[in-house]
């Protein structure tokens, strides 16, 4: 889909920048995802990912969760999978996250988030649902206001490492997102989705959660770069609408 050209007046002339007026849609549930102008596939090598394997760690295990695993390429260890304050820590953005053993295992992997326009990162993380896995309907919000400016803030980024055909991720309403392999979306978590895993194979996906900080004004670009490419209309004024659901911090 590519952009008309009244989208593209009225884009150059808000006076925000893109980052900005990307997250206001998604703060106001107007956005589901961009999807950015990376392919990971440029950096993977598949034995990496079968070295991590010994690392996973259950991830969360219910009855509306099965299936679930993870580690830390990136956070407070490989197993401390959680959100800071799971572990004792006050401050998200400043618990004392730093690359963990696994980097040298996965050094390509790790090479596509240095090279990613982030000053700094909390988790990044291997996540793995496997066959007949199911991440029920959920939503990320943390419960508190959100800082007018999520630049400044932590921005999860989503990368399909491996996206089985059979294996979906849903938002509300009733939206499949376009995963394949090697794809890197910002995914709007402040609505509810779920994923269901219905192939026979493992589907992994890293996440990470970027602090842009210093690195605005190339994230900026990046995100123009992908909104030609893909096309979005990234201005709203329609509200977000409050909806009951599960909230976690993953």
């Amino acid at each position: 889909m590519t952009m008309s050209n009244k989208d593209i007046e009225e884009y150059h002339n808000i006076g925000l920048d893109t980052a900005t007026k990307v997250f206001n849609k998604f703060k106001d549930g107007t956005l589901d995802y961009l999807e950015l102008d990376l392919n990971f596939n440029d950096y993977k090598v598949k034995t990496e990912f079968n070295d991590i394997e010994p690392y996973y760690v259950e991830h969360r295990e219910d009855e509306t969760h099965k299936g679930w695993e993870s580690c830390c390429l990136h956070g407070l260890g490989i197993d401390q999978t959680r959100v800071a304050k799971e572990y004792g820590y006050k401050d998200e953005l400043n618990a004392p996250y730093d690359w963990t053993p696994l980097q040298k295992l996965a050094p390509t992997a790790k090479k596509f988030w240095e090279d990613f326009p982030a000053e700094k990162y909390s988790r990044i993380r291997f996540m793995k649902l496997k066959p007949a896995g199911m991440i029920d309907w959920h939503n990320d919000d943390p419960g508190t206001t959100l800082p007018d400016d999520l630049c400044e803030y932590l921005i999860p980024i989503n990368v399909a490492v491996l996206h089985p055909a059979l294996c979906y991720m849903e938002m509300e309403p009733e939206k499949i997102l376009p995963w394949k392999h090697g794809k890197v979306f910002l995914v709007n978590i402040l609505k509810n989705h779920r994923v269901l895993n219905n192939s026979n194979v493992d589907r992994i996906h890293m996440i990470a959660q970027a602090h842009i900080g210093n690195k605005r004004k190339a994230f900026n670009e990046l995100l123009d770069r992908s909104i030609q490419k893909y096309g979005i209309s990234i201005w709203s004024t329609n509200k977000r609408k409050e909806k009951h659901c599960i909230h976690l911090q993953h």
